[in-house]
């Protein structure tokens, strides 16, 4: 009980340390482009800070909502997100149709529907798979009919298009129906099968599809590889300890919406590679934590949600910082509470808060339910 109690403390440390340590990254980042856009180089570092707030009260309260309560309302959250994405086709703002306006008294915001999903998707995951234990390692009654609807939410955000956010949810399902108990030969063939549907996808949008051949391209900036050469030349003139907080030249206009998707290039310059290792290994204790919780739930379904919420956002960092260091191809995917918006921050804060909450009811020993304490393979090797 202590070990969950002290992991739910760590985590939600480890979270404040990264959320302050964005907003500051966000102010540096943006400063210059604020300036130049907006004539107020504290317009970016406002709004985050506004957001970050907004998302720490919310993970604060989530973090004492019952943990079966999700349970009760991971079906409902999942049919409002399947909602809003179908929404978010016909009403949706920006030329890729990912942001959903807000009506009333808050017009003139917007939230990215694929945010609220990933974790509505999670907590829907962790329920299904609990209820029908017994019947996912068959292909028909069990795995099938989980395929269709998570390939039902990742059809809908692809064709925003959003592929980048579509690949990512894909992975953080298939981490969750292989601890749930799918079979491994089973997610292999899927995971063979969507291939080609993939490159379809990437062929019948011309950026996205630009995107990939830029990144097997060694063509110069010219070519279309400007973005990640930037971000490529951030990092390395940061040298070991970086060129000072503040003193980035990549911010200068050099590379594009720098507070966004490349922040951790800016991390790199500024702060060189003692900051990019001590923001990696902040995620990674991140993921230790989580995994923690995950090993001392009390029910199967606090493990599957814990282990679904740890692998949402280790999966965004990873991918993240993967494209920065041009290791994949741009995707588009923000870096967990560091890079500016106010969805990701918004439904990660949120994911944190349940995460805790998990760790809160194994601290407390509150009774089991359902199939009681997990007993798979994964959970073995977690202890």
């Amino acid at each position: 009980m202590q070990a969950a109690n002290r992991a739910s403390m760590q985590m939600l440390m480890i979270s404040l340390i990264l959320v302050g340590f964005g907003i500051v990254m966000v102010y540096s980042s943006s400063s210059v482009l604020a300036s130049a856009r907006f004539d107020d180089s504290s317009f970016f570092l406002e709004r985050q800070i506004i957001r970050a707030c907004f998302g720490l009260a919310i993970m604060f309260v989530l973090s004492r909502v019952p943990l079966v309560l999700w349970s009760r309302l991971a079906v409902p959250m999942f049919l409002l997100g399947l909602v809003t994405l179908i929404l978010v086709l016909i009403f949706g703002r920006g030329p890729t149709q990912r942001w959903l306006p807000l009506p009333g008294m808050l017009s003139g915001f917007s939230f990215q529907p694929s945010e609220f999903v990933k974790l509505a998707l999670v907590l829907y995951l962790a329920d299904v798979l609990v209820r029908k234990e017994d019947l996912i390692k068959d292909f028909k009654r069990g795995f099938m009919p989980r395929l269709l609807v998570i390939g039902i939410v990742l059809g809908l955000i692809a064709i925003q298009p959003d592929l980048g956010t579509a690949v990512a949810i894909g992975l953080i399902a298939a981490v969750m129906l292989w601890v749930g108990g799918a079979r491994l030969l089973h997610l292999i063939c899927t995971g063979v099968l969507a291939l080609p549907i993939i490159a379809m996808s990437l062929y019948t949008s011309p950026y996205q599809w630009q995107r990939v051949v830029n990144f097997f391209n060694d063509a110069d900036i010219l070519k279309g590889n400007y973005q990640i050469d930037q971000s490529l030349l951030a990092l390395g003139s940061g040298g070991i300890l970086g060129v000072g907080l503040g003193d980035s030249m990549q911010k200068q206009l050099f590379l594009p919406e720098p507070h966004t998707d490349f922040v951790f290039a800016l991390v790199g310059e500024e702060l060189g590679l003692a900051g990019t290792l001590s923001i990696t290994g902040l995620f990674v204790a991140f993921a230790i934590h989580g995994f923690r919780i995950a090993r001392e739930a009390s029910t199967y379904y606090g493990f599957l949600v814990a282990t679904g919420v740890t692998v949402m956002i280790s999966v965004y960092a990873l991918l993240n910082i993967g494209v920065v260091t041009g290791m994949l191809p741009t995707t588009g995917l923000p870096l967990p509470f560091i890079s500016y918006g106010g969805s990701s921050l918004l439904w990660n804060l949120a994911g944190v808060g349940i995460l805790v909450g998990v760790g809160r009811s194994n601290a407390q020993g509150q009774p089991s339910w359902g199939n009681g304490k997990p007993d798979r393979t994964f959970v073995r090797r977690l202890r």
